[in-house]
C-alpha cells in the first residue's frame, strides 16, 4: 500500500482520501509494521525453547510422582496448598515471563531468560506433582 501510494499516479476519491490518511500517519504506520516484525521474531525464538520447557515439564513431573509415591508409603506429609501454589505459580511464570520477554524493549539474553524460565517451570512441576494428593 505504501508503494502504490507512493507512485504518483491519479486515484479514485475513496483511494486519495486513504493516501491522505496513509500519509498523515505514515511513520506510525511503519513504527507499528517494524513492532509486529521484532514480535514474530521473539515470538519464534522463544518456542525454540519448548523441547527444553516439555522435556524439564517431563522430568519434574515424574520426579514429583517418584516423591509422591515414597512419601505416601512412608506417611509422609501432604498439602493441598503446596500443590496448588505450584501450580497457579507455573501459569504466572510461563504467561508473565513469556509476555516480558516479548515486549521487552531492549536486546534479549535468550539462553539466560528463557532457560530460567523453563527451569523455574520444571521445578514448580516437581512440586506440585510431589504433593498432589488424589489418586492415580
Amino acid at each position: 500500500m505504501g508503494l502504490r501510494f507512493a507512485d504518483g499516479s491519479a486515484l479514485s476519491m475513496p483511494d486519495t482520501v486513504v493516501r491522505r490518511s496513509y500519509l498523515a500517519n505514515r511513520e506510525s504506520i511503519e513504527t507499528a509494521m517494524v513492532g509486529t516484525q521484532l514480535l514474530g521474531v521473539r515470538f519464534a525464538t522463544f518456542m525454540r525453547f519448548l523441547p527444553l520447557l516439555l522435556l524439564l515439564y517431563a522430568v519434574g513431573t515424574v520426579d514429583g510422582l517418584t516423591e509422591r509415591a515414597i512419601r505416601r508409603s512412608c506417611g509422609g506429609r501432604e498439602s493441598a496448598s503446596l500443590y496448588h501454589r505450584a501450580k497457579y505459580l507455573q501459569m504466572a511464570v510461563l504467561g508473565l515471563g513469556g509476555v516480558a520477554l516479548l515486549v521487552w524493549p531492549g536486546p534479549v539474553a535468550w539462553e539466560l531468560c528463557a532457560g530460567l524460565i523453563v527451569v523455574v517451570t520444571g521445578g514448580l512441576a516437581r512440586q506440585q506433582w510431589a504433593f498432589y494428593k488424589k489418586h492415580l
